[in-house]
């Protein structure tokens, strides 16, 4: 048997290994336009649920680069900054998802990221072997 094949015979096993990492509850909805409310103008967000299930968020980096802000801002002249990227991982099952989705963590074994929302950027991982979908994501901040 050739390695492409054993690979391909290997992916359900492999799929499921990476599946069981993902323990999070994830679900991702695609914004629509929001309603308003003819009385009193009010707008309420809308929005599809493309898919809740398993995931896990990861990040990797921490890789040092130099940073100039445009706001001028000098606290940190000619130092180093640590990048971090930050990933969301979904079944391979997970699939018709897009970028500018929104991905929300709505059950954690890890309480601080309970309710934290992000942005799908780009997909990460579009190989034919794939074990996972891997997202790159951007965090939403919160509002106040």
């Amino acid at each position: 048997m050739d390695p492409a094949s054993m690979i391909a015979a290997s992916l359900p096993r492999l799929r499921r290994a990476a599946e069981s990492l993902m323990t999070d509850t994830i679900r991702i909805t695609r914004p629509g336009k929001p309603a308003v409310d003819p009385v009193t103008g009010a707008e309420t967000p809308t929005g599809e649920v493309l898919y809740e299930g398993p995931g896990k968020v990861q990040t990797s980096g921490g890789m040092a680069s130099q940073t100039t802000t445009a706001s001028g801002d000098s606290s940190n002249a000619g130092g180093l900054v640590l990048e971090w990227s930050l990933y969301l991982h979904l079944p391979i099952s997970a699939t018709g998802l897009r970028e500018k989705d929104v991905a929300q963590v709505v059950d954690s074994n890890d309480p601080d990221l309970m309710g934290r929302c992000m942005r799908l950027v780009n997909m990460q991982s579009e190989k034919t072997l794939a074990t996972a979908r891997r997202w790159n994501v951007q965090e939403i901040p919160e509002e106040d």
